[in-house]
């Protein structure tokens, strides 16, 4: 166990009238966001220290190489716990940033060309999206970025101003 335990969700548990409640930082800030904005908050984000080459994690799972030996786990929220056994048995050093790390997911490379400096052709990459330091990934015309949450409101205001702008 690390410090950080009290962020992970599913080391959460029910004591003295306490109830762990998953819940997004984008929740209120996209309630209202057009389509191709997505909440990814909830997305499993384990930060993995060591190499990962060789290891079955199954499927669902992402691996974001950050460095030769770092990378951001991103898997569903319901297997975190697993995973993060499972790594943690086999000697990495894990760290869950799950409750951390807010997300999201946008449509689109000319709104993402307008949120970020970036080279969208050399991803992934770890830079400012929407003056917020971010993980961003691309697949196809869709692109994610993982940032801390306590900018949640900031960087959704921003992606949301600058997809009006689009429009």
């Amino acid at each position: 166990m690390s410090g950080l335990e009290f962020v992970s969700p599913g080391l959460a548990r029910t004591e003295s009238g306490f109830a762990p409640v998953r819940r997004s930082p984008l929740e209120r800030a996209l309630r209202d966001a057009p389509p191709g904005i997505r909440d990814l908050s909830q997305t499993g984000k384990l930060d993995v220290r060591g190499g990962l080459e060789g290891e079955e994690l199954g499927d669902g799972v992402e691996v974001v190489r950050i460095t030769p030996e770092r990378a951001l786990l991103l898997c569903p929220a319901e297997e975190v716990s697993r995973h993060l056994e499972q790594l943690c048995a086999r000697a990495y050093s894990v760290a869950d940033l799950t409750s951390a790390l807010a997300g999201l997911q946008v449509t689109g490379e000319q709104l993402l060309r307008r949120l970020t400096d970036l080279d969208l052709d050399a991803l992934p990459a770890v830079g400012a999206v929407a003056r917020t330091p971010a993980t961003l990934l691309r697949d196809g015309e869709r692109f994610s970025f993982f940032f801390p949450q306590e900018y949640a409101d900031h960087t959704a205001e921003v992606v949301l101003d600058t997809a009006a702008g689009l429009r």
